[in-house]
């Protein structure tokens, strides 16, 4: 038996034969944390954009807003990636919705490319981001 850690194998010697075995099982196994993403946007910053433009619609424990009219981003399964959010921020939420989930609300989401700076874009998409994929 041999180890390298350079390239994080080890080979196990059998019959003759190295197999390798690559180290750090993910945390879905078990294993090591994977690193938190880094995002676009900032997140604290885009708590208060939260909560001024969205907060009304959306329900976020994080920003303690429990609207009713969009999609509950708590109970959202797989959590949004952050590119959707800013696209859905950006081009409006149809832009970013099945046709199952465009049927099941009666509002759909504006665009808000005139109305926030794309910096405030990034940092909201940051925040919800954050927010909804905590790891451990």
């Amino acid at each position: 038996m041999f180890e390298r850690r350079l390239g994080r194998w080890i080979g196990v010697a059998s019959a003759g034969l190295a197999l390798p075995v690559v180290l750090g099982v993910p945390a879905a196994f078990g294993g090591e944390r994977a690193a938190t993403p880094k995002v676009i946007g900032n997140p604290t910053s885009g708590k208060l954009v939260f909560t001024t433009w969205c907060a009304q619609c959306h329900t976020l424990k994080a920003a303690g807003s429990d609207g009713a009219i969009g999609p509950n981003f708590d109970r959202l399964k797989p959590p949004l990636a952050e590119a959707t959010i800013i696209k859905a921020v950006t081009n409006g939420g149809s832009t970013v919705m099945t046709k199952a989930q465009i049927a099941k609300y009666t509002t759909t989401m504006i665009a808000y490319k005139g109305a926030l700076t794309p910096t405030q874009i990034n940092d909201v998409a940051a925040f919800v981001y954050t927010s909804t994929n905590k790891t451990g």
